[in-house]
């Protein structure tokens, strides 16, 4: 079931305050931007395509409500910090942190970074915390300006791809597909595996779309399809095609 906007919102968008560490306040703070509406933003410069957090817990996660509940109720009430009350709720009910990261760390294409917390029931029977689909994830959002501070309290959440039995974390980055087949030959004719832009082959798929084709010309967002020009820089030939999303 889909989280709503304003439950999502209220961690995305998070008052994080200042921190000692943003530098200047060169870029603003990520709490003083206006919240995103849709999974994918589209630069219309050139055709950048990001995942917006706030689109991705509302399309593709589940809410875990009574773990929710219990966080906020914490934080509320104790001296506990951003990070420390999600151990320590999540130890309350038998889990353990198997994994932690920020998406700072690696290449994605997220709007904002955010640090992600993995954890299991101590009765979990499965091997691999990767594929366990009963994992529990906590998301602190970043919201500040500089990365190494200004987060908010967790959201707990499980990924949709969790209940398909793929893996507990999605891939933070867009893959594309040819559209039509003026697209699909050109591909062919000059030796070009499509499956070069898609996360399955490459950790950036954007930037080798970008490399192959010509200049963006426009974007179709309600069929999320992009359109470049060749390389070759031929204004009569057929545009070529991608579509966008997390396939």
């Amino acid at each position: 079931m889909p989280i709503s906007r304003d439950t999502v919102v209220r961690f995305t968008r998070f008052n994080s305050g200042k921190h000692f560490l943003d530098s200047g306040d060169a870029y603003g703070r990520v709490y003083e931007r206006k919240a995103p509406v849709g999974l994918f933003d589209v630069d219309i410069r050139d055709g950048e395509v990001s995942i917006t957090l706030t689109g991705l817990l509302m399309q593709r996660a589940t809410l875990m409500r009574s773990i929710q509940q219990a966080l906020d109720h914490k934080f509320r009430v104790s001296d506990l910090n951003v990070f420390e009350v999600g151990e320590a709720v999540m130890e309350e009910r038998g889990y353990k942190q198997v994994a932690r990261d920020n998406t700072y760390n690696n290449e994605t294409d997220l709007d904002q970074c955010f640090i992600w917390e993995v954890y299991t029931h101590e009765d979990s029977r499965s091997r691999d915390w990767y594929y366990d689909t009963d994992a529990i994830v906590l998301i602190n959002a970043h919201t500040g300006c500089d990365v190494r501070g200004g987060y908010s309290p967790p959201i707990a959440v499980q990924f949709d791809s969790a209940r398909h039995g793929d893996a507990v974390l999605p891939n933070f980055t867009v893959d594309y597909r040819p559209v039509g087949e003026a697209t699909e030959k050109w591909l062919s004719d000059n030796g070009i595996n499509e499956d070069m832009f898609t996360s399955g082959y490459s950790n950036s798929p954007g930037y080798r779309l970008r490399e192959a084709v010509g200049e963006f010309v426009r974007v179709e967002k309600r069929k999320q399809v992009l359109y470049f020009r060749r390389p070759d820089g031929k204004r009569n030939a057929p545009l070529l095609a991608f579509d966008y999303d997390l396939f």
